[in-house]
């Protein structure tokens, strides 16, 4: 049996992937480093120092000049230096909040022929449900800590620096629930967070629009909704009678708005940013709606520029709590959508907690 440990960087090895270095395993070890272009070998019989020495060998060099392995030439090479002896290939998980490992956990996993195990990793947004926990002894800790404190002290310069776990966690996964995984971190993935079959995301719009309806007759006038993502608040809007302007600046997410409303009622769809709806695409409204939008470090002076006397405001309660409304607003009403909850994703793979919404009515003075 050969194990295989395919990541982006030398230090992974280490931070992710001591337990399976573990000479006591009694097999031999091949390591795929992609950053680095390299492939190595460690027979059985090297013990973990001599394992861990090429790994600062490759640490201790610029790196420049060397040539990255794409994952298709890591696969080939896998294929080729393990012939037919059985392997496992252990690598990153297509969740890793690091996206370019992320993708290389995906994108590995789905070339290679020998079964794949991915690493959890420093995953601290999500809990899991894993296959395979490994706790590591005092002397594989120690290994470890010395490792990243001698040659990647920078993983420590700062709070927000990765945990390094005495407790290695790996997962088995299928190609489809891999793709569901790659898409809760990957910028460029399809439907991140299930919001159609998610309990709290239907809450949470349901409320959110009852809350307008609550407020706002549809027969007053237009209602704009910034940011309107894939249209699941607009269909509901919709159906509630109401005629909407709903602006989408990503392509991607405004492909998906057109064809989630097209023919359902009175809207009509449009590219502008928060930006641009305050200086040179201004629609005219019975009132704004900024629903979940307000996490980008957007300029709320702008607020001032929109054509309405009514701004709808949901967030995470945290989120909002810490915001300023320029002095032209007060609030008229505060109140929760929807609280905090965990839920699983993934299958049940991952769970996460749900933040919880708040809303809050803006009225210019």
């Amino acid at each position: 049996m050969i194990d295989v440990v395919a990541v982006l960087r030398p230090e992974d090895v280490v931070t992710d992937f001591l337990s399976v270095l573990d000479p006591r395993q009694g097999r031999e070890v091949h390591l795929v480093i992609a950053d680095r272009g390299a492939y190595l070998k460690l027979p059985a019989a090297v013990p973990l120092a001599g394992r861990l020495a090429p790994l600062a060998e490759l640490l201790g060099t610029t790196g420049v000049g060397d040539k990255p392995w794409s994952s298709g030439a890591a696969a080939d090479a896998i294929a080729l230096e393990t012939g037919d002896v059985a392997a496992t290939v252990w690598t990153h998980s297509p969740a890793d909040p690091r996206e370019r490992r992320g993708r290389w956990g995906f994108d590995l996993a789905g070339l290679v022929r020998a079964p794949v195990k991915h690493a959890v990793g420093d995953t601290r947004s999500f809990e899991w449900i894993t296959d395979l926990d490994e706790r590591l002894d005092q002397a594989l800790i120690d290994a470890k800590l010395n490792f990243v404190n001698t040659h990647r002290p920078e993983l420590l310069e700062n709070d927000n620096s990765r945990r390094v776990s005495s407790v290695e966690r790996f997962f088995v996964s299928d190609p489809e629930e891999r793709a569901r995984l790659f898409a809760l971190t990957a910028s460029d993935a399809e439907e991140p967070w299930e919001s159609i079959t998610s309990q709290y995301e239907n809450e949470r719009l349901d409320a959110t629009a009852a809350w307008v309806r609550s407020h706002l007759d549809p027969a007053a006038g237009r209602v704009i909704e910034v940011g309107a993502y894939e249209g699941a608040l607009t269909s509901r809007l919709l159906q509630d009678g109401y005629s909407v302007d709903a602006t989408e600046p990503n392509p991607t997410f405004l492909s998906r708005l057109r064809e989630a409303v097209e023919g359902h009622g009175d809207i009509r769809v449009h590219p502008h940013s928060f930006e641009e709806l305050t200086t040179t695409r201004r629609l005219t409204g019975s009132a704004y709606l900024l629903i979940e939008l307000l996490y980008y470090g957007l300029d709320l002076g702008l607020l001032d520029r929109f054509p309405t006397d009514r701004v709808f405001v949901s967030m995470d309660p945290a989120e909002l709590a810490e915001r300023t409304w320029p002095p032209g607003w007060s609030v008229e009403e505060e109140l929760d959508l929807v609280l905090p909850r965990f839920e699983p994703v993934v299958g049940g793979r991952v769970y996460l907690r749900k933040p919880g919404s708040r809303g809050l009515l803006l009225r210019r003075r």
